[in-house]
């Protein structure tokens, strides 16, 4: 009778043991009590494209760490480089590295992908394993690959119409006709160059040539000698630095004076503006924007960033530091690290001020709000206008 009593509370400690692991790992406590605690956030970013991205995301999880941190838990990073040697990041270094964040160091979230045509690979994988996404990417589709998945910079098909309707607009450019030259098998380019070309003809614009390039070229005398006999107003340049300066030098040598349009895929001004010797090919070109230096309020932010880097924000800085905040906030209003629940907490996030502002996200997980036009001017990019997507 002895034996029978021993094994039975043997047993049962052995069951209530079990029974506390398993509700420690599927239920998170929403307040940790433990000082040693972390709450792992994953960041996927490509050593050679982008940084201010990570050092945005790092910024705003050292406020957030000095404020308390979440759910009575500091802040970790856990960041992994997707490009490392490549000339640009791997898809299918991404997806192994989004394996990996979720399923060995235990990360509650993904921040990154940068590349669109990254994120739609990552996509599915998070959506499988279930957990937030929040990607520095704009593609149109990026969302469309799972419902944990978050953009937080605008559509680039709000870039596009955006940039149509600014080139056609009688008191601005006044165009009639444009030509597009884009980087080939690259997402962002790619919808970004649909959007324009097919608002623009909606518009009543006439699109007299669609190009394309490789990643990596660096002569293009095909494709511009073809746009040049046909003189467009407009030439939509779709594409990533080096390539965009050296495509805009090359234009203007063999005499296209049509006005430049670019992507956000221009904005890293440290790359765009030191790969020519004179960057006088590209002045008087428009880029947009999801942020601005210029803005009051954004002034918390670049002067956080300023102390904290001792340079300027850049869009992805921006991108970075949203994507962090918007998070914390998801799981501050969850109240819990549970992935779906901070998934569902993030799509009803409202009226947000970070480096940025957004009103909601609409029910493909894109943020509305505005898009500011930028214009290149004496070698800087300065803020023209902020216009509706």
């Amino acid at each position: 009778m002895q034996k029978i009593f021993l094994t039975f509370v043997v047993i049962f400690a052995i069951s209530f043991s079990a029974c506390e692991r398993a509700k420690q790992v599927i239920t998170p406590d929403s307040v940790s009590t433990d000082p040693g605690a972390t709450v792992k956030i994953g960041v996927i970013q490509p050593s050679g494209f982008a940084t201010g991205f990570n050092k945005g995301a790092k910024l705003a999880g050292s406020q957030i760490n000095s404020t308390g941190g979440l759910l009575g838990r500091q802040v970790e990073f856990v960041v992994m480089d997707n490009q490392e040697m490549r000339p640009r990041p791997s898809a299918e270094e991404s997806i192994r590295i989004a394996k990996t964040l979720i399923e060995v160091e235990n990360v509650v979230a993904i921040l990154g992908p940068i590349f669109s045509t990254n994120s739609v690979q990552v996509g599915p994988v998070v959506t499988q394993l279930g957990y937030p996404l929040i990607t520095g990417s704009s593609g149109t589709n990026v969302t469309a690959t799972g419902k944990f998945v978050f953009i937080v910079a605008s559509p680039v098909s709000a870039h596009g119409a955006s940039m149509a309707r600014f080139a056609l607009d009688t008191a601005e450019l006044g165009a009639k006709s444009a030509a597009t030259l884009r980087q080939d098998q690259d997402v962002h380019s790619s919808d970004l160059t649909l959007a324009f070309e097919e608002n623009f003809r909606e518009l009543g614009g006439s699109l007299v040539a669609s190009e394309t390039y490789q990643q990596g070229d660096r002569t293009f005398d095909a494709q511009l000698t073809r746009i040049k006999d046909l003189a467009p107003d407009i030439l939509l340049i779709a594409g990533f630095n080096p390539e965009v300066p050296l495509i805009a030098a090359h234009a203007r040598n063999i005499g296209i004076t049509a006005t430049f349009l670019g992507s956000a895929g221009w904005d890293e001004p440290q790359k765009l503006f030191n790969i020519l010797e004179d960057n006088a090919p590209l002045e008087d070109s428009y880029l947009p924007r999801n942020f601005s230096t210029e803005t009051p309020e954004t002034i918390p932010f670049v002067t956080a960033y300023q102390a904290a880097y001792m340079e300027l924000p850049t869009d992805q800085s921006a991108r970075g530091y949203d994507a962090m905040s918007l998070l914390a906030l998801a799981i501050k209003n969850a109240g819990t690290l549970e992935p779906d629940m901070v998934r569902v907490a993030l799509t009803n996030i409202t009226d947000y001020q970070g480096a940025t502002t957004i009103s909601h996200f609409d029910e493909n997980r894109h943020p509305i709000r505005g898009l500011t036009l930028h214009t290149i001017r004496n070698g800087q990019i300065e803020r023209y206008k902020v216009v509706q997507p």
